[in-house]
């Protein structure tokens, strides 16, 4: 058990934090701690992993070098608390070589650290770079198109924790995070994690509370000397699922996922920019254009520029698989 003990400046100094690299990390973790995180994390990659793009390979390899987790300089520390992935990866590219050292040496005596983080270790900067360049080119082919909807369950998740903590205090509210961590009275939240014992001082510096749309069934707790302590949680059951896959009699949807398919038959109701498709989706301009782009590299649409805009059209083969797959009657 893990005992995080609050003092009077603690609770007035804890946070909650979205992380787009937290949901990097759980998502396209395959072994160790978050292996088998839960539905919503399995039904993701299973749709993500056939888009995943060469250049995450290295990302990947660190994620899954080990059951015990990933290095702690691989969290990020930062003091926004609405996060961009471009802010994380600039922090884990400004990671001084002792801190690398040190995480990597965690996974055990040199002969023992798994070749993906002995490689880190041995690439410096280099190697960190190539990590950064990795988790972005995996965000942008596979995440991006469904994060503004996760990030807005987060965000319903954390209004209602705040309105808990209004009407109950602070440690009520974090004693109703999960059942495996349960506040005590004292100004302690014990957090039960395997085998793992320590009693932690938060020191002032507060806690910060990371809810994670993939991670389901357990609590995640980082504490460290010169940063504040951070506690991953899983969010509570979102009214509607960001990833959920339609009915397998939805052909287009099976094979594109939803949210590609909608794209599509967005596009079939006439060429548009990439501005008016985010329109048609209720999407932002970004997440529109990575759907766009996956579907131009698969060739189902053309994109032609026009001024200082670009347009998206149906291809043939585009419009050949429309026809064979019909909407379903209701919303797509």
């Amino acid at each position: 058990m893990i005992a995080l003990r609050f003092g009077v400046a603690d609770l007035a100094r804890t946070r909650f934090v979205v992380s787009p690299l937290d949901h990097l990390v759980a998502g396209a973790a395959r072994i160790g701690i978050h292996q088998g995180a839960g539905t919503r994390s399995e039904r993701w990659w299973r749709d993500a992993r056939r888009h995943v793009p060469q250049r995450a390979a290295r990302f990947l390899e660190v994620v899954n070098a080990s059951p015990i987790g990933v290095p702690d300089f691989m969290v990020a520390d930062l003091d926004a608390v609405r996060r961009q992935l471009t802010d994380e990866l600039d922090a884990l590219l400004s990671v001084p070589e002792q801190a690398v050292q040190e995480g990597v040496a965690m996974f055990g005596e040199v002969a023992e650290v798994p070749p993906a983080l002995a490689r880190l270790r041995e690439d410096g900067s280099r190697g960190l770079r190539e990590v950064g360049d990795g988790a972005w080119a995996l965000f942008q082919a596979c995440l991006a198109p469904d994060w503004p909807d996760i990030r807005r369950a987060l965000e319903a998740d954390i209004a209602a924790r705040a309105r808990a903590a209004a009407r109950g205090g602070i440690g009520e509210m974090l004693g109703s995070l999960h059942p495996k961590a349960v506040w005590r009275d004292e100004g302690v939240l014990e957090c039960t994690l395997g085998e793992l014992s320590a009693s932690i001082e938060l020191d002032g510096r507060g806690l910060e509370l990371r809810p994670n749309y993939f991670v389901q069934h357990n609590v995640s707790v980082l504490a460290e000397p010169g940063r504040q302590s951070l506690l991953l949680y899983p969010i509570a059951h979102p009214a509607t699922d960001p990833t959920a896959r339609p009915p397998e009699t939805d052909g287009l949807a099976t094979v594109l996922g939803p949210a590609r398919a909608r794209v599509l038959r967005a596009i079939a109701g006439g060429a548009c920019s990439t501005t008016g498709l985010a329109r048609r989706l209720g999407v932002t301009p970004p997440s529109a254009s990575a759907h766009a782009t996956a579907l131009r590299t698969a060739g189902l649409i053309a994109t032609h520029r026009e001024g200082k805009q670009v347009r998206h059209s149906l291809t043939e083969v585009g419009h050949d698989l429309l026809a064979d797959n019909p909407p379903l009657p209701g919303p797509a």
